[in-house]
């Protein structure tokens, strides 16, 4: 297997991380550059679509930049593969193919973007921004929610803390009382 690890070996929580996949290594050399450059943290590098599965598995970043066209295990491939391990992960595919058969397997498969190549990085940085928005906004709603779940469950353990504390009490005193009677 092909060194993945670009420079970072650990997931820096301020930055979005990426990996990217594309068989022609110049490619894949150039967007990680470009990517950096716009303040994406580049954790992994792959050339083929098994490749990405397994780097995919290893980081968990938070976007993968997929090519649709491989020589070996292709971008839809690949799509599917991530999808079956984690339904909402952020993958963009880039592609030259424009066959709408191709576009609509791609949707089918709930790609999060599509981008043509020749692209425009600040096209790339559009659609990554826009979707790691949602990705947070999503988490921070969950995060919303599970606070309130949590507050509610503090204060039925706490009645019932007061109540177990009232049992004993009562506890206490029957057997005060019961001792009083013999």
């Amino acid at each position: 297997m092909v060194d993945f690890l670009r420079s970072h070996e650990t997931k820096d929580n301020a930055t979005v991380t990426a990996i990217v996949i594309d068989d022609d290594k110049d490619t894949v050399s150039v967007l990680s550059d470009f990517l950096q450059i716009k303040g994406i943290t580049v954790i992994g590098e792959g050339y083929d679509g098994l490749e990405a599965i397994e780097i995919y598995k290893t980081l968990r970043p938070d976007v993968v930049f997929l090519d649709v066209m491989m020589k070996e295990y292709d971008g839809i491939y690949t799509l599917e593969k991530i999808r079956a391990i984690e339904p909402d992960a952020i993958v963009i595919l880039i592609t030259a193919d424009l066959q709408s058969d191709t576009r609509n397997r791609l949707l089918e498969l709930n790609a999060s973007a599509i981008i043509y190549k020749p692209y425009d990085i600040n096209e790339v940085m559009c659609a990554t921004n826009e979707l790691v928005l949602k990705l947070k906004q999503k988490l921070l709603e969950d995060l919303v929610s599970k606070k309130s779940r949590l507050r509610m469950l503090n204060t039925i353990l706490k009645k019932r803390l007061q109540n177990s504390e009232m049992d004993v009490i009562r506890r206490a005193q029957y057997f005060e009382e019961k001792e009083k009677l013999i």
